[in-house]
């Protein structure tokens, strides 16, 4: 099955993110699943779907559902296509907050490690609503698309439309140390915080763009913070992403992120560290 998606058509069997991570298995004491090649970004598969399907995996170890609340994400090594073994643990359960672990096992080796902490609404006496507004950038139809060009850019790109509202892409030598992007799923449905974890790890490293000739980067820690857990969206909506450099040196950089829902609501808010190899 194919969906033509603005022109573009995109596989959606078992290439599609949805697919995947539906098709984790528990298998004994573990979980298990294999990430297509398609989902690679030079040696290592992309991040994002990486972080959700360690989610997921959690959230099913778990006997009864709970709102995730955050993550930090360690990428010991490269994630690569061979089956993956999902080992969780429950670090600590109270009454109202679950506190996990997830170790990503390949060929015997930790390649990536999720700390996640789950937790039930509670009311507030304090309620401070203090983000800021999504920011008043063009809209996404006036702006051009990111494109996929095989053999060029990273591959898991085919499956997302990014279009950049504030700085530019990679390799542009944009000095912006301010960046905005649109990013939505090239497949629709409702999306969920796995989802908003892959969308999460869509912009690339800032210093990236601001080179001029093609270089290698990856991320090293990650974390995010959800804010709430009543919002609903499609997959297929637009979201903004915007992302701060927050400094760089010595190989790393830091760049701290916020995201906001097709509607403009904030919905989670991240740092990452990452390396760039220039």
């Amino acid at each position: 099955m194919a969906l033509i998606f603005h022109g573009v058509e995109v596989v959606m069997n078992k290439e599609s993110f949805n697919w995947i991570i539906d098709s984790i298995e528990k298998v004994g004491e573990h979980f298990e699943v294999r990430i297509p090649p398609s989902w690679m970004q030079g040696r290592a598969s992309f991040g994002g779907l990486v972080g959700a399907v360690a989610v997921e995996a959690m959230q099913r170890s778990l006997e009864s559902p709970q709102a995730l609340r955050s993550i930090q994400v360690l990428f010991c090594g490269p994630v690569g296509t061979e089956t993956l073994h999902i080992d969780t643990q429950i670090l600590r359960q109270g009454r109202n907050v679950t506190s996990m672990r997830a170790d990503l096992i390949q060929e015997g080796r930790i390649n990536c490690t999720v700390l996640a902490t789950f937790g039930a609404s509670r009311d507030s006496k304090v309620p401070v609503h203090n983000l800021e507004s999504r920011p008043s950038v063009p809209q996404p139809d006036t702006l051009e698309s990111f494109p996929y060009v095989e053999g060029l850019t990273p591959l898991f790109t085919q499956y997302f439309d990014m279009r950049w509202a504030e700085g530019d892409r990679p390799f542009s030598e944009c000095q912006d140390k301010v960046h905005g992007m649109w990013t939505r799923f090239k497949e629709s449905g409702p999306a969920s915080k796995n989802h908003l974890i892959a969308i999460a790890d869509m912009p690339p490293p800032i210093v990236l763009s601001m080179l001029a000739q093609p270089a290698n980067g990856s991320s090293l820690t990650w974390m995010l913070e959800f804010i709430g857990d009543d919002w609903q969206a499609d997959t297929s909506g637009w979201w903004y992403v915007k992302t701060e450099l927050s400094q760089s040196s010595e190989g790393y950089s830091q760049q701290q992120y916020t995201i906001w829902a097709p509607d403009g609501r904030p919905v989670a808010v991240g740092r990452q560290m990452m390396t760039v190899f220039a």
